[in-house]
Formats: C-alpha cells, structure tokens, sequence
C-alpha cells in the first residue's frame, strides 16, 4: 500500500515536472521577441552606472537602487522560463544576485535584460550560448527580459492545468489500484 506521504510528494513531483513540460511549449523566439539587433554596442545607461567589483570581497556590488531592487520576482522567472532558474533562485539567492549584477556589469545590461539572460542561461546555457553567438554574427536578438504576452500565459496555464491533472489521476489511480501497474519486463 502507498501512503499519503509518497502520494503527495509524488504529486508535487509531477507539478514541478508539468512546470516544465509547459515551458517546452514556449517558443524560443516569438515575433513578439525577436528584434534585429544592428550593433553590439553597451545599453544605452552606460557603463558608469554598472556594478563594480569589490577585489577585497571579491562580489560584485550595486551602485545605485535600481541595480539592487529592479528586475522581476521569481514569479517572472518560473513564466519566462520554468522551474529551474527559480529554484536556483530560491536555493542560492546570492550566486544569483552575484550572476545578475556581473552581467550587468559586464554586458552592460539593465536589471530587467540582465536578469533574464541569467535565467535563460541557468535553463539551458548551450542554448542561451548559440544564442548570444548568432547574436554576434548579426543575427536575431531575443528580449530575455519582456514580459511574456498574456496569450503565451494562457497558453501555459492551460497545458499546466492539463498535465497536472494527468499525473495526479494517474498517480491516484496507481495509488488506490484503479489503474493496475505490471512492469514491463520480469526478470524471474
């Protein structure tokens, strides 16, 4: 018999995994995010207003408000791009500060264009690499940090309820013998 404990962790198990099978329905460049980028200039609030790099403590420091306290919540962050950025969020919130304020510092990026290339890149950096590479090349820019379109939120909601609602039936069903499991291969 499965207890309630393995049931519900099972559940939360699958909800985390929907957040992700939802996210592989969000399309890595939608018109809505895609712009031509004609130059690999710095933003336009210049470098003078970037973080700077304290060598005694060896983190990176923000000099005004708005480095320190713009951008989005983790709620942005699981929309943008699922579960695996907000946990890293959640779990070490200083290497991520430290990550966003060195890109700031480094791409000359605002809070907002900085936090989401971080996320993109803790989702997936072979993919937020080839990006930033086709990017160099003069190829398409995409807008880490914009808002998702409330279609594209819809979208998700639906496909999240959807899926949660598949593997918490499945799991109940496995769970009170509805549904009857037989492995596929015996070994005796």
């Amino acid at each position: 018999m499965i207890s309630s404990k393995s049931v519900n962790v099972s559940i939360l198990l699958a909800i985390l995994s929907a957040c992700n099978v939802v996210t592989a329905f969000v399309p890595s460049t939608s018109l809505s995010q895609v712009v031509t980028r004609h130059s690999q200039g710095n933003n336009q609030n210049g470098l003078s207003m970037a973080p700077k790099f304290d060598k005694s403590t060896q983190r990176w420091i923000p000099t005004t408000d708005d480095e320190e306290n713009g951008g989005y919540g983790p709620f942005g962050t699981l929309m943008r791009f699922g579960p695996k950025p907000v946990v890293t969020r959640f779990t070490n919130p200083d290497e991520y500060e430290q990550g966003v304020l060195k890109m700031m510092a480094q791409k000359g990026y605002d809070r907002q264009e900085a936090q989401g290339n971080f996320d993109a890149y803790l989702e997936n950096p072979n993919d937020w690499a080839f990006q930033k590479i086709e990017e160099e090349k003069g190829g398409f820019k995409r807008e880490y940090g914009k808002a998702p379109s409330t279609k594209q939120l819809a979208l998700n909601g639906v496909w999240t309820c959807v899926v949660i609602w598949f593997f918490n039936d499945l799991i109940s069903g496995v769970a009170s013998g509805r549904y009857q499991f037989e492995p596929l291969f015996k070994f005796w």
